[in-house]
């Protein structure tokens, strides 16, 4: 009788803490609601200028050339940057060409 009792003991101690590991001790609902953080996250507008290429541009020097206001790494303009002139992903720049430079400019949040 008393292994009995021990075995139960064992395993209900043993569901407990499984479940305390997969579904936490606090229920999801007591948590922040996740849009609400959203919005406190950095923001950034982009405006595109148009730019006639010359002999010698690439796209690291058309990005010195004209600065974001926002820090933005070199992939994620490069992304944009091509995406607005996805006819630049397989060819070279030509001079007189007419293309879009991305620039950022960050946006105050009220939290």
């Amino acid at each position: 009788m008393r292994y009995l009792i021990i075995t139960a003991i064992i395993f209900i101690l043993a569901t407990v803490i499984k479940i305390d590991l997969t579904d936490g001790t606090l229920p999801l609902a007591s948590f922040d609601n996740p849009k609400a953080q959203q919005h406190c996250e950095k923001q950034y507008t982009i405006k595109t200028i148009p730019v006639i290429t010359e002999l010698g541009d690439s796209p690291q020097s058309l990005f010195a050339a004209y600065p974001s206001e926002a820090n933005i790494t070199l992939a994620e303009r490069l992304a944009k940057f091509y995406e607005l002139n996805p006819h630049l992903q397989k060819q070279a720049m030509v001079p007189g060409e007419l293309i879009k430079i991305p620039v950022y400019t960050s946006v105050k949040n009220i939290c």
